[in-house]
């Protein structure tokens, strides 16, 4: 088991900016989506679709407190993903775990989903 992708939904003016941020913070590349009736975008990773955006508003089976706390990311470098977010006044929290030599970096995008990015140290 792995993890395929996560998809955010939110409306136009805020998808837009979602989308910008994932690939100017990230390095995801905006590729080729399936034609659903909804509007949308596919960011890739390593070749593989893994951040899928949607326009519309949040469902309402939505629980009023979602639970989901944060989606992680790996990379071999922080220092330049620090540096852009640093660049875009977006603060960040950089940490170790303790008894592992991993590093991650926490931040939130443009919809308040909390990112965490992690390297080995």
């Amino acid at each position: 088991m792995q993890l395929d992708h996560f998809n955010i939904t939110a409306p136009r003016d805020q998808l837009l900016r979602v989308r910008d941020f994932y690939i100017q913070v990230l390095g995801l590349t905006e590729g080729e989506r399936p034609n659903f009736k909804s509007n949308g975008f596919w960011l890739y990773g390593n070749g593989k679709p893994i951040v899928h955006l949607m326009e519309g508003e949040v469902s309402e089976k939505q629980p009023a407190k979602p639970y989901l706390d944060h989606v992680a990311f790996h990379t071999d470098d922080l220092q330049p993903i620090k540096e852009r977010l640093d660049s875009m006044g977006i603060a960040c929290r950089q940490m170790d775990v303790p008894g592992r030599n991993l590093r991650p970096l926490v931040f939130f995008d443009p919809v308040g989903i909390k990112v965490e990015v992690n390297a080995l140290v």
